[in-house]
């Protein structure tokens, strides 16, 4: 079922690439059947089974993450058992999120290919807390543009007790007023930016968060080819100028932002990649504005082809990595259905 969806995904993104035309028909399919892989899976992705001896102890939340823990205890309370928890969970990641695609990203499959390829595979598939709370931005984000912050900040911070990481969702009101958007800025600070990644300058001392201490652990890939990525998925990001208002502009801002937190947080990848991760998410949006408001010319079609390329490339891998990673468990979805 994976392959079906990335086949479906793909073939229509590319229509949508190049003629414009949208299939809400098979955005829907495409969403239902990733719906269901998230529900009904079982010992899939990293977290599966970590969550499954935390269900049993739940108290090991304590003071970090209180609600998430409330939470297991009124599902045990009812004697509810955790497959039916973490069911329950990645199919509320799934409805909350999907106002966001199909309001505000207007059924694009562009925009859901490349939410399948990086976004879904951690969340609602595997961090389950943080897919809650990204669910729950992308279902906030009609709120940023409408300046009803009261209710933003609100659930912001009920999600910080879901997932601590999610406090970094106070910055972006703050962080979208100041305006300071324009391209030739933009591109000198995203130099900037990689350059500090790229030498892998430490912030810890400036950081000193007990949270972060439990995130100190060996580092995955190469520097350079995580940044690598990240550039491919940004020079789309710098290279257009939505005007401001439009969900492109909130996007642009949004991704742009999280670029910055990775590199400045780039001297631990997994610090920087949970709290990138609200973010980078945002990808999503700007892809289905540009396919949706610009011209077809060749660099527009380029940008837009190194999108699809870069988050199946991602997609590949990740799946690769998972098997790698979860070798003993059977990994059913991962067949086309007979």
């Amino acid at each position: 079922m994976y392959y079906l969806v990335l086949f479906i995904l793909i073939m229509f993104s590319a229509i949508e690439v190049v003629s414009g035309k949208r299939s809400e028909r098979w955005f829907n399919v495409s969403y239902f059947l990733m719906t269901v892989m998230a529900t009904f899976r079982y010992g899939q992705m990293d977290d599966y089974f970590n969550y499954y001896i935390n269900y049993e102890h739940p108290e090991i939340y304590g003071l970090i993450d209180p609600l998430f823990g409330l939470l297991i205890g009124v599902f045990k309370a009812f004697s509810i058992g955790y497959p039916v928890f973490i069911a329950l969970l990645s199919l509320t990641c799934m409805l909350l999120s999907y106002r966001f695609f199909h309001k505000d990203c207007g059924f694009s499959c562009l925009s859901l290919l490349t939410f399948y390829g990086y976004t879904f595979m951690l969340c609602p598939m595997s961090s389950i807390r943080q897919g809650i709370c990204l669910a729950l931005l992308m279902f906030m984000f009609p709120w940023i543009k409408e300046k009803k912050y009261k209710q933003f900040y609100f659930w912001v911070i009920v999600g910080c007790f879901i997932h601590l990481s999610f406090i970094v969702a106070l910055i972006l009101p703050w962080l979208l007023k100041l305006k300071i958007y324009n391209k030739v800025i933009v591109i000198y600070m995203a130099l900037g930016l990689t350059a500090f990644a790229i030498v892998g300058i430490s912030v810890t001392t400036f950081l000193p968060l007990d949270r972060l201490a439990t995130y100190q652990e060996g580092e995955g890939a190469s520097i350079i080819i995580r940044m690598a990525l990240r550039i491919l998925i940004i020079i789309p990001v710098l290279l257009f100028e939505p005007e401001e208002g439009t969900d492109g502009y909130y996007a642009k801002a949004i991704c742009l932002i999280g670029y910055a937190m990775y590199c400045v947080l780039s001297f631990n990848d997994l610090v920087a990649g949970r709290l990138e991760f609200y973010f980078r998410s945002f990808i999503c949006l700007y892809a289905a504005f540009l396919v949706q408001n610009y011209v077809r010319t060749s660099r527009m079609l380029a940008n837009l082809g190194l999108l699809m390329f870069v988050h199946i490339f991602l997609w590949i891998k990740n799946v690769d990595a998972a098997i790698d990673r979860m070798n003993s468990v059977s990994y059913t979805h991962l067949t086309l259905p007979t």
